[in-house]
């Protein structure tokens, strides 16, 4: 019974740890950047293969930054703007997979607002520290 309590503490403290782990830095947010620039590239030569690359990894990046957010607290908006990141990076793999480059591209273009929204807020308050 013991061995069981000190395995299941210390995958508590290990999953505690990997979330604090997350960090968001300028280097970070900047890959993101590209990798939606990336995104409306492929959208834009109706590259369905680099789309659905750049669409994988900023699904699971906009997970991070919610993960980030919530741990910090105190940024509720900053998680709903990551959280709505995925949910259009969602839309739009599947607007890619129907072939419907206009909704793809429309919710793309949505998708860099939302990012630029969260940077207006967030930048700025990184940039006054």
């Amino acid at each position: 019974m013991r061995k069981l309590m000190l395995a299941f503490s210390l995958m508590v403290m290990t999953s505690s740890a990997s979330a604090a782990q997350v960090t968001i830095d300028e280097d970070y947010m900047q890959t993101m950047e590209d990798r939606q620039k990336s995104l409306t590239k492929n959208i834009g030569v109706q590259n369905a293969q680099g789309a659905n690359e750049d669409l994988k990894e900023l699904e699971d990046m906009f997970g991070e930054v919610a993960e980030y957010y919530v741990a910090k607290g105190n940024a509720k908006d900053a998680v709903d703007w990551s959280n709505e990141s995925k949910d259009l990076s969602i839309a739009i793999e599947k607007y890619v997979a129907a072939k419907d480059y206009d909704n793809a591209t429309i919710s793309a273009t949505t998708l860099a607002k939302t990012c630029k929204a969260c940077h207006r807020v967030y930048k700025k308050d990184k940039e006054k520290k």
